[in-house]
């Protein structure tokens, strides 16, 4: 196993570099890595200083024993080591975080800071192909586009992964036939964990019952997929130095974007959306589909976009770019979102991240969060103030999460009478400084829930209702 690792790092060029920062946890994988990592500078006579960052979380019971058992390993090898204590479950209260997200962030940020203080540094950590291949089924069950299919990469700016081209089991093996020891975290088992779950019951259950080789076989998927993400992405920036027109908006060359297949298409405009937006947060492949049918559309078609951009086609171009001044609102990102139904598939979350007025108060609305689920129990049981049920097959294709428009109507009754949005707002004696800071489900013109003020009598669900569209918020 050790000459495979010896032959990865070179193949990806690793270790060019005078200082190597691990991470060590001091379970088997970190133990495996620094052990090997060592003997690699030894055996190939390399001037590389090597130092270890143990980061205690401050969370288990068994957190100090661990600490202990890293320190004595250490002294005992003869590796520089840093002990970094942190308030991992107070860093995920202050930063709105899960606790595994907050511990691994500041890691991350630990590791980074002792590289960036050495000089000329690279960080290795322990992932290996288990790893790669739980990373793929978890970004595939979650929803995800090639880029996240090609998993973990070896070499990632400073961060490199000398394990990724073996599996636990071999981690295991070494282990045993050099002897050396390691701690066991035991939160590792507990399946209520997202990855542990894919770890302990998934993965074994596709090498048990589908093939021996499953890890193995989603890595190399990975790795093949991680090639073709490459290549798309050369042809990606070619076709943006063809089609780009360069002027203080993004404009895009209709008629030679209508030459490249629509793989090419939709990564291109991404690509000037995200350039436009200066973020990637909350651009949906739906907003991309948008614009790329503009490409066949008629001459001053027009589309909203997340954080106040639109696209137009306009004489054989497509436009995108920030709403007129006097059309802005005064806020720099006021996102319209725009969400297929057919996106939604059992659930999707919508990062928002927005101050919005609620119930006589501005509250931080971090998303909105969309499920399917069958009509088969009292909704009364489920609608709040929080969470409103629709009748998904009485929604139109689309739904826009968005702020007050001018020609905004509500239903209010169940005859079919409705009202603009600004006599609702007036009417329930919302004050004028608040009513831009509402947040609207919409379908077109119509409201179907001005949140914090009230819900259409539209898309009610009934005894005829079949699916039911759950739509809740998540505040901060």
């Amino acid at each position: 196993m050790k000459n495979k690792v010896y032959n990865y790092i070179e193949l990806n060029k690793m270790l060019d570099c005078a200082n190597l920062i691990v991470g060590l946890s001091g379970g088997a994988d970190s133990i495996c890595l620094i052990s090997i990592l060592q003997d690699y500078i030894r055996d190939n006579k390399l001037d590389i200083n090597l130092y270890a960052v143990h980061v205690n979380h401050g969370i288990r019971k068994a957190a100090i024993a661990d600490e202990e058992f890293v320190v004595d390993f250490c002294k005992k090898r003869n590796i520089n080591l840093k002990v970094v204590r942190i308030d991992c479950i107070g860093l995920a209260k202050k930063n709105n975080q899960t606790v595994e997200e907050a511990g691994r962030l500041e890691r991350y940020r630990i590791f980074r800071e002792l590289a960036k203080d050495k000089g000329n540094a690279r960080i290795a950590v322990a992932h290996h192909m288990n790893d790669q291949a739980e990373t793929v089924l978890m970004n595939m069950a979650r929803g995800t586009n090639l880029s996240g299919m090609r998993g973990i990469k070896p070499v990632r700016d400073e961060i490199i992964r000398p394990l990724l081209c073996v599996t636990r089991m071999e981690i295991e093996n070494y282990i045993e036939e050099n002897g050396l020891k390691f701690v066991t975290d035991e939160t590792n088992f507990n399946n209520e964990y997202t990855r542990n779950s894919i770890r302990n019951i998934v993965i074994p259950t596709l090498t048990d019952n589908v093939n021996v080789r499953a890890v193995n076989n989603i890595a190399m998927l990975a790795e093949n997929l991680s090639q073709i993400e490459d290549y798309l992405n050369i042809e990606t920036t070619k076709a943006i130095r063809d089609v780009l027109l360069h002027k203080d908006n993004v404009s895009l060359d209709v008629k030679k974007l209508d030459k490249y297949h629509a793989v090419i298409q939709s990564r291109v405009i991404y690509e000037a959306i995200v350039g436009m937006a200066k973020k990637k947060k909350d651009i949906y492949e739906v907003h991309v589909k948008k614009v790329q049918e503009l490409i066949n559309k008629d001459t001053n078609k027009q589309i909203s976009l997340p954080y106040g951009l639109y696209a137009k086609k306009e004489y054989g171009k497509i436009i995108i770019d920030f709403v007129d001044a006097d059309k802005k609102r005064t806020e720099k990102n006021r996102p319209t979102i725009t969400v297929n139904k057919s996106d939604i598939k059992n659930e999707l979350i919508i990062n928002l991240d927005e101050d919005i007025y609620y119930k006589d108060e501005i509250r931080r609305l971090k998303a909105i969060k969309c499920s399917i689920v069958d009509n088969n129990f009292s909704i009364k049981d489920k609608d709040s103030d929080f969470l409103k049920c629709f009748d998904y097959d009485k929604i139109k294709e689309c739904l826009d999460i968005r702020y007050r428009q001018t020609n905004d109507v509500i239903v209010i009754d169940g005859l079919g009478h409705s009202h603009r949005i600004k006599s609702e707002f007036i009417n329930r004696k919302i004050p004028n400084r608040y009513r831009d800071e509402c947040i609207l489900i919409c379908q077109g013109d119509e409201c179907l829930w001005a949140v914090g003020v009230r819900r259409s009598y539209d898309a009610l669900v009934d005894n005829n209702t079949k699916k039911i569209l759950m739509i809740q918020l998540m505040f901060d």
